[in-house]
């Protein structure tokens, strides 16, 4: 038999009550479109009550009035959308995505465009998390797509729901964990070590911008603008069916007509929308807005 023993003067971590459940996860969904499914309060339960500890907060119905309706409740969302997310990334993730962005999808791209736009390849990052698949990008443009078509710019924005992680991604800079996977040639010529982290040059730094962004939030959304490429992977297994309906009709919008979307191995549009044309590639495939 096991026995539990909790330390003297330690208090026991609180508990969260279903109908409190069931209020914040309301409420998370209303501001994000994440969905915390019946068999998810242990989740939510076990992030929120980390944030409870470094808060000194001793209930989770405290905690949601906190956010619902203290004066204090925008400076604490940000910290309610890290602790309701996850960002694991490392650098040159989903290769047969960049290998179709490089070989296939870049030329196809500029063969469409005319004019002024032909100079310039417009990319979304739209789940950056710390910057990997944006910078992975800026590489690739440098050593690749650059060499190949003189005068060709490119404009790389990340966009996350966390403030945490967007910081880190304008700095640059990356444990062991993050460039594991890295290519010799890129880790060499585009990455300078010091005191253990992996620092990145600021030639390629300085090809990718990012913001805070709440990719429910269609207001933004539609301010985001167009491009001919976006990235969202690994974000729509988090929303449910309304949701995830809502924010790739937005992405569609965000788009130049032939323009491409990917999205996770994991993931799929089917009965999410029709207005995208499939397309394969080796080991992946895209969504293309015809």
């Amino acid at each position: 038999m096991t026995v539990a023993y909790r330390l003297p003067g330690v208090p026991s971590p609180p508990k969260m009550t279903d109908e409190v459940f069931r209020a914040t996860r309301d409420f998370i969904y209303e501001n994000t479109g994440i969905y915390f499914q019946d068999n998810k309060k242990y989740l939510l339960e076990g992030r929120l009550g980390k944030r409870l500890q470094v808060i000194g907060m001793e209930s989770f119905e405290s905690y949601l009035q906190l956010v619902r309706l203290s004066p204090q409740r925008a400076a604490e969302m940000k910290f309610l959308y890290e602790a309701v997310t996850i960002n694991e990334t490392f650098f040159f993730r989903n290769e047969p995505q960049f290998e179709a962005f490089e070989k296939t999808l870049v030329p196809q791209i500029l063969e469409r465009k005319t004019g002024a736009a032909k100079s310039k390849l417009k990319v979304w990052s739209a789940a950056s998390s710390s910057g990997e698949e944006a910078y992975t990008l800026a590489m690739i443009y440098l050593e690749k797509i650059r060499p190949r078509y003189a005068g060709l710019e490119i404009e790389i924005v990340g966009t996350d729901l966390s403030s945490a992680v967007i910081e880190t991604a304008r700095a640059g800079v990356y444990r062991e964990y993050s460039v594991r996977n890295m290519p010799r040639l890129y880790m060499d010529k585009y990455f300078e070590a010091v005191d253990g982290r992996f620092h990145l040059v600021p030639q390629a730094k300085k090809l990718a911008r990012f913001e805070h962004l709440n990719l429910y939030d269609r207001g933004r959304m539609r301010a985001m603008g167009r491009f001919d490429i976006i990235f969202c992977a690994n974000v729509l297994i988090y929303f449910d069916q309304q949701s995830k309906i809502q924010v790739v009709s937005d992405l569609y919008d965000n788009l130049n007509p032939g323009g491409f979307l990917f999205i996770g191995y994991a993931e799929s549009l089917h009965g999410i929308s029709s207005a995208f044309k499939l397309v394969n590639f080796p080991k992946t495939v895209a969504y293309q807005k015809e």
